[in-house]
């Protein structure tokens, strides 16, 4: 701080001298060359600071690239964690699609009924301690082209839904099993 008074100190001083100098300075050639060197003066006053740190050894080009690099690894871990993020949403959505393809894999040889539509709802927050456990399976249930009746029998909706609570380790209101597609059955 003191060196920066020091320095506004004579800056103004400077310049009051060469204010001075120039109102008593003869009139004609001189005068220029007057004002000349006050300009000049000012000038080397005002670039003190910058002189003085460069020959005190400061190293400008350190100290601009140390700020680079903090910036640079703000911006690194941002996009590190946006990846992560685009990464973990990425993943849940294969592992979504590979339980929907087991559910319809599970049961495509049952003469009685085909899967048309299955959907896993998982929980999404990574934060959350149920993170990629099922919260909820949907099928959809059609009769096959071997089921002429177009029914289907409660008992064989109740076993689909015990197989997949016992395979997924779910409770059985977790599974919802639409059955539009069917006249009616026992």
């Amino acid at each position: 701080m003191d060196t920066l008074k020091a320095w506004i100190i004579t800056l103004v001083t400077i310049t009051v001298l060469c204010s001075i100098i120039e109102k008593f300075a003869p009139e004609g050639n001189l005068n220029k060359y007057v004002r000349l060197v006050c300009g000049l003066s000012v000038t080397v006053a005002m670039a003190m600071p910058v002189l003085n740190m460069a020959k005190s050894g400061f190293d400008f080009d350190s100290m601009v690239w140390n700020d680079y690099v903090k910036l640079s690894e703000k911006e690194l871990k941002r996009r590190i964690d946006r990846l992560m993020e685009e990464d973990s949403k990425q993943m849940l959505e294969v592992y979504r699609q590979s339980l929907i393809n087991d559910i319809k894999g599970r049961f495509r040889a049952d003469p009685e009924f085909s899967v048309a539509a299955a959907d896993a709802v998982l929980y999404e927050d990574p934060n959350d301690e149920r993170y990629c456990m099922i919260r909820t399976l949907y099928l959809k249930l059609e009769p096959s082209g071997r089921n002429s009746t177009k029914t289907i029998d409660k008992a064989k909706v109740e076993y689909i839904k015990q197989e997949l609570t016992e395979v997924f380790a779910i409770d059985g209101n977790q599974v919802i099993i639409e059955l539009s597609g069917f006249n009616g059955g026992g």
